[in-house]
């Protein structure tokens, strides 16, 4: 097969990926995959922004979501805010960048992991609703000492799609609840936002969007706060049980 007809043959295994029901977490790590394995690349991350909470870290930040490859595990602790790193100056810049040696460029010493002849990598912005919401980095080109242009052009669509991955994820997220899908078009009425601003890729921000309607909800039906502390203490009562069923299940 020349590199032609495997280059389509990729991407119709990823246009398949976005026709069916989307596990956020294995859908990605596919797609980090596929696109490692189409740009002969030993190593493949996608972040994504967070805003959970954290002590240490005010502003939006990005972290490892998935990978394909030999990154180390500890890559998942890690925190990129904007502007920080080759990551944080994609995500910042919301243009696309190729490094051809890492060791003779101005980020070398933004640099994490310096493999010894493998110094050239490409850094995306994933962008979805006009917003950067994470950044796909592919790195350690086999069999060759650097990464090309056209080969940048390649991690561009793989990141377009990523965008659409996690934008229809976040759909069917919506669809499945009927309480959800209400809540989110309580938030954009109330926001005055633009829908696609509300269908946030973001899963904390949901959960947010969720919990305020939730309470508004509550408390136009009447009930006290203490009702209300009730209701929150029920809901994590019933998630204290899931969980411990899922460990048992588990051992």
């Amino acid at each position: 097969m020349n590199d032609d007809n495997n280059f389509m043959f990729q991407l119709v295994r990823v246009s398949n990926l976005l026709e069916e029901p989307i596990n956020l977490e294995n859908g990605l790590a596919e797609a980090a995959k596929l696109t490692a394995q189409i740009l002969r690349s030993q190593r493949c991350s996608i972040m994504l922004f967070s805003d959970e909470s954290d002590d240490s870290v005010n502003d939006p930040y990005l972290r490892v979501f998935t990978h394909y490859g030999n990154l180390p595990t500890s890559a998942y602790a890690e925190v990129t805010k904007l502007n920080e790193g080759i990551a944080g100056y994609v995500a910042a810049t919301r243009e696309p960048l190729l490094i051809k040696d890492l060791t003779q460029s101005k980020f070398v010493t933004n640099a994490r992991y310096l493999d010894e002849g493998h110094n050239s990598l490409m850094s995306v912005p994933i962008i979805l609703s006009q917003q950067v919401v994470g950044v796909i980095n592919v790195s350690i080109p086999l069999e060759r000492p650097s990464f090309v242009e056209d080969e940048l052009d390649i991690v561009e669509i793989f990141a377009l799609f990523v965008g659409k991955s996690l934008q229809i994820a976040q759909l069917q997220t919506i669809m499945r609840s009927k309480f959800v899908e209400v809540a989110v078009i309580r938030d954009v009425i109330e926001n005055n936002r633009q829908p696609a601003v509300a269908l946030h890729s973001n899963p904390t921000k949901l959960a947010k969007i969720v919990a305020k309607s939730f309470y508004k909800e509550l408390a136009q039906a009447g009930f006290s706060p203490n009702q209300v502390i009730a209701s929150a203490t029920e809901v994590l009562n019933l998630l204290q049980d899931s969980l411990e069923r899922h460990k048992k299940r588990i051992k």
